[in-house]
């Protein structure tokens, strides 16, 4: 799809009372199965709006495309654009949820087992009571979320990470639209994907369409050999039989296990259709610089922190042992080695690119300063954007120093305003450029350990550190201007949203506590997921993470030796060097990058040849969102499967 040129583009209204019924039917509707499949299998119906955005957005379009046809009046596409991203957020979101968490945390068994090293009590004693009811009160033994109790803890974290979040990400949003979109203009490969699905759904021309079929046909039978046939054989005959992994193929451990030759690495190769059809749309350079950065830390860097540097991280030495997973590595290997590295590899990313391209930063704030009021392409004014960020950040800090009076009030404004701004910079070039979509874990955590601020007070509340949301946001607005609709409306439409899933979310998650308590057997994830997830934050709380000033230091300093060599590098061969790539790479853990690469070579060497390199070029995108919508679609039949039988299961007779 050509993309619509900012003098010439005529952009349309996207959110109508039709996709706004949409996205409310998503939050009523599809959430509390969403809900249901994340308690018991960790996944769920919605998904980020990366690329495809979960069965959820499936189920949606579909449904209201059909009725719309039956009706005679059939959805514009930028009706469907508005349906496609937001029933993903508005039926994948079950936020209160983890209010839910929130109360087990303060109970539970395994944070009893968990002291502060300041004052010598166990966690649950110095839980405060705007976090989560405490344990000796009624309102703790009561499954439910409507009680007085839990006013100011649900209110607190809807205002916080809510409205003042979705208020700094929006200013975010236009800032980086402008710089990426406008100025240097990076290619957001997933947002043709997106643009395609939708265009394809909306104008069902022959060709598009048959392409678009065939390979959701074969998705689907994949999904289906992959994830329906241990579902059925585990409801029909109690005995699950699993033909392809899930969700990756462990080559840790075994027979041919890396663990052999080189303890403490862990490698894979993932197994979702998506990884490998997700290879179709980025550069091969792009791929190999990516599994270069993964292997570089998971594997190769798990193996020599082990064993050569077994001194710089004594706790990886003694937490290891032969036979763990690639999952147990992965998540041991991030606490105990890549938290501090992982910092210091983005903040020096962050200083290349600022420093490289600091003249498209200057031009897109030219570009944002000449607005006088809302711009049709959905950006506000530069005045309206600051007020919007800075006041959205620094009131999260004012509100954040009255819960938190003791710990700096300046560090928590450096954090909220400068590290936000850098999250969502780099995140969104990272998708721009190399499809892929940055998360850095446990920040907060790390800033308190580092400040060595005495109160745990400080770990249950944080200011708003928002760029999380910033680059997929992005993306939408690249979407949106694919399919030539309003930007300002994905804004809108997202308001909307949040309100529908907020309101839902709090019904829904109420109710299944009630139904029975969480975790239990009858939500197995959470079963086996709560536990694991309570004991890494009680590590942190309790100062067992030690803080590692030095090793931020030199993962900075190494980061920029890399882009000035990477830089010199491609100067004197000509050859490509993405340090962006790299460092999104040290991020993964190896079986999706191993897959992606595997689906790029595929890609560029084999169906490109058979194709035809026109054909190639103009339908690629069209098969990504096939097989994304063919993946989905069997989540949801499968989910609603699942529903049934469980539905069944938890009856007390």
């Amino acid at each position: 799809m050509a993309e619509a040129s900012e003098e010439k583009a005529e952009f349309k209204p996207g959110l109508t009372w039709r996709s706004a019924l949409a996205v409310i039917f998503a939050s009523l509707a599809i959430l509390p199965v969403s809900l249901y499949l994340s308690l018991i299998s960790g996944t769920a119906l919605g998904g980020a709006t990366v690329v495809g955005g979960g069965a959820a957005v499936y189920i949606t379009v579909i449904l209201f495309s059909e009725l719309s046809l039956m009706m005679g009046s059939p959805l514009r596409k930028q009706e469907i654009f508005i349906v496609f991203i937001m029933a993903s957020i508005a039926g994948g979101s079950p936020v209160f949820i983890e209010m839910v968490y929130r109360q087990y945390y303060a109970k539970s068994f395994v944070t009893w087992s968990f002291s502060d090293p300041f004052s010598g009590q166990p966690i649950p004693e110095l839980i405060p009571s705007w976090w989560a009811p405490p344990y000796y009160t009624q309102a703790a033994q009561i499954r439910t979320l409507f009680q007085p109790a839990w006013i100011t803890p649900i209110l607190l974290a809807t205002f916080m990470f809510g409205v003042l979040a979705i208020v700094q990400e929006m200013a975010l949003t236009m800032i980086c639209s402008v710089l990426y979109i406008e100025t240097e203009k990076l290619p957001f490969p997933l947002a043709y994907v997106n643009a395609d699905l939708v265009t394809t759904l909306t104008e069902r021309k022959e060709e598009r369409m048959h392409i678009f079929t065939i390979a959701t046909l074969i998705s689907m039978a994949y999904a289906f050999i992959q994830i329906g046939i241990p579902i059925v054989t585990s409801g029909m005959f109690n005995v699950m039989m699993q033909i392809i992994p899930v969700p990756w193929l462990d080559l840790t451990t075994g027979y041919l296990g890396v663990e052999k030759i080189m303890p403490g690495a862990a490698f894979g190769i993932s197994t979702s259709i998506m990884s490998f059809v997700t290879g179709f749309l980025l550069p091969v350079n792009v791929l190999i610089f990516i599994l270069l950065g993964s292997l570089s830390t998971y594997t190769f860097g798990n193996w020599l922190a082990l064993t050569v540097w077994g001194s710089y991280f004594p706790d990886w030495v003694n937490e290891w042992k032969p036979g763990m997973g690639l999952g147990l590595i992965w998540q041991r290997s991030l606490l105990r080695v890549w938290i501090y590295p992982q910092l210091g590899f983005l903040l020096g990313l962050s200083v290349l690119l600022i420093v490289a391209r600091y003249k498209y930063f200057i031009s897109a704030f030219k570009t944002l300063a000449k607005l006088k009021t809302s711009s049709e392409r959905g950006y506000f004014p530069i005045s309206r954007i600051l007020l919007m960020y800075l006041g959205a950040s620094l009131l999260s800090v004012l509100v954040f120093h009255l819960f938190i009076p003791g710990f700096p009030i300046w560090l928590a404004a450096l954090i909220s305003v400068g590290l936000t701004f850098i999250n969502g910079v780099v995140g969104t070039r990272i998708l721009g450029e190399a499809a892929s979509y940055y998360s850095f874990p446990y920040f907060w955590q790390g800033v308190v350990t580092l400040s060595n601020y005495p109160d745990v007070a400080a770990f249950f509340l944080q200011p708003t550190i928002g760029g999380s949301l910033t680059p997929s946001w992005v993306q939408a607005v690249k979407t949106a201007q694919l399919t030539e609709t309003k930007p300002l409306d994905f804004f809108k439409s997202f308001l909307i949203a949040f309100v529908a899933y907020s309101v839902f979310s709090l019904i829904y998650a109420s109710f299944f506590w009630a139904m029975a308590p969480i975790p239990s057997s009858v939500y197995p994830w959470t079963l086996y997921y709560w536990p694991v997830r309570a004991t890494a934050e009680s590590m942190w709380y309790t100062r067992q993470i030690v803080s590692r000033p030095d090793i931020i230091f030199y993962a900075f300093f190494l980061i920029i030796a890399l882009g000035l060599f990477g830089q010199a590098f491609t100067k004197l061969t000509s050859l490509p060097f993405s340090l962006v790539a790299l460092v999104t790479g040290t991020t993964w853990v190896p079986p999706g990058a191993v897959s992606m690469l595997i689906g790029g070579l595929i890609g560029n060497y084999v169906l490109k040849r058979y194709m035809g390199e026109k054909f190639w070029n103009e339908y690629r995108s069209v098969i990504v969102a096939g097989v994304a919508a063919g993946e989905g679609i069997i989540v949801g039949v499968l989910s609603a499967l699942v529903i049934m039988t469980r539905a069944t299961w938890i009856k007390p007779y």
